[in-house]
């Protein structure tokens, strides 16, 4: 006994309809499997940024005896060339001030963006000039403290470098160097902060070296650029500063 077996193939409209499927279905989950992978991309970067950068702080005091904070207090002209020199492959876009202003001498290799992507700056962190290191990590200075017991400088890094998206609390942090030879996350309490929030000025914590802390400096509702000034302490900790879910996976979009 013969069996036969009959075949039909499909058709041109059910291989279109299945295509167009198996499209939405890419569409709907490529870009969180693709925002996921890079936010773990820029947490690892923060994370050794953050280490790094201890290292090279506890680096400079056993060197120099005395922290970044006390050296900045005496002498801030060159305090960012110094500490640069404890890290490897440093180079240096300019050596002059990198502020806001519409003088096109000077070399500005990219803007700073705040959180939300709706206002652009050039000059956080602009007493120093940009330095960067051989992993491509964009360095900044502001001024010396205000005080010489409080900490400071801030020091505001790039952790992913010039590439994008360039906006305080997503690949661009500040960090505060303390009087005991640290690198603290801007909004995390400790001893020597100072007492001033620049809650008053558009740029607050950069003004005089303050120090702001809380989720009205890390949050998307505001355009200016201290709304993106503690997220480093939200980072570090993997906490969300909505107080739902955590930073990286969660929060950042």
């Amino acid at each position: 006994m013969k069996l036969f077996y009959t075949y039909k193939g499909f058709t041109m409209a059910e291989v279109l309809i299945t295509i167009g499927i198996i499209g939405v279905v890419a569409a709907m989950t490529l870009p969180p499997l693709i925002n996921k992978t890079q936010h773990k991309e820029l947490q690892t970067a923060f994370l050794k940024t953050y280490s790094e950068l201890n290292q090279a702080s506890q680096l400079f005091m056993v060197k120099e005896s005395m922290s970044v904070a006390e050296y900045a207090a005496i002498d801030n002209s060159n305090t960012m060339e110094k500490f640069m020199k404890y890290f490897k492959g440093v180079t240096n876009y300019n050596k002059g001030y990198w502020g806001n202003t519409d003088d096109d001498t000077i070399a500005r290799p990219y803007k700073i963006k705040s959180l939300n992507g709706k206002s652009e700056y050039e000059g956080l962190c602009n007493n120093s000039g940009r330095y960067a290191d051989i992993a491509g990590r964009v360095y900044s200075m502001n001024d010396a403290p205000a005080n010489a017991d409080t900490n400071g400088p801030v020091i505001c890094v790039d952790v992913n470098g010039q590439k994008g998206p360039n906006k305080i609390g997503y690949d661009y942090f500040l960090f505060i160097f303390t009087l005991d030879g640290y690198v603290i996350p801007m909004g995390q309490a400790h001893k020597n902060n100072s007492d001033k929030d620049g809650s008053n000025s558009t740029y607050g914590a950069l003004n005089g070296n303050g120090f702001v802390s809380g989720e009205d400096y890390c949050t998307y509702s505001k355009s200016n650029f201290s709304s993106g000034y503690s997220c480093a302490y939200y980072a570090l900790q993997n906490v969300s500063p909505t107080g739902k879910g955590d930073y990286w996976n969660y929060f950042l979009y």
